[in-house]
């Protein structure tokens, strides 16, 4: 109860942001586990990707102040918590990285690579906007980044 108690203290834009999170989550692990890496990249990039302005009707809700880099990663961090399969750290770079494009900022997929202590191969994702790791930051600087694995075709760079 206490977690629902928080959801509705939360700002009204706030709660949109994590609803809209929880959602792309949601798509995302779907989408990895029925379509595989590749389509849901694609889409996220999709989503990422400018859009003519309609010039009839009211603007997007977002379009006077758009959420930030900080708050859209908040949000996927704070309702991955909720959504089965959210917490594996590929579902929440493309999570981040769709819903980054929806509001115009540009950001870069990495996926790096490291031997651990049992000689297994592990893997983690990351996301970086501006130079800067929005999701995924941990032990980031262990991993051997692979070849860019996918970047926003957003047309700003904030």
């Amino acid at each position: 109860m206490a977690t629902a108690a928080k959801f509705l203290r939360l700002d009204r834009r706030d709660r949109w942001l994590a609803i809209t999170a929880a959602r792309t989550l949601a798509v995302t692990w779907i989408g990895l586990r029925t379509a595989g890496f590749n389509a849901v990249q694609r889409r996220a990039a999709l989503a990422a990707a400018p859009r003519p302005h309609a010039w009839c009707g009211p603007p997007p809700r977002w379009s006077v102040a758009p959420p930030t880099v900080e708050r859209i990663s908040w949000a996927v961090r704070a309702v991955s918590r909720f959504i089965p399969g959210a917490s594996n750290c590929l579902v929440r770079a493309l999570a981040t990285q769709t819903l980054l494009g929806r509001f115009g900022y540009r950001s870069e997929l990495r996926i790096g690579v490291r031997k651990a202590d049992d000689g297994s191969l592990a893997a983690h994702a990351w996301l970086e906007s501006a130079g800067a790791v929005v999701i995924g930051e941990f032990e980031v600087d262990h991993y051997v980044p692979l070849a860019a694995a996918g970047s926003s075709r957003s047309g700003s760079t904030a």
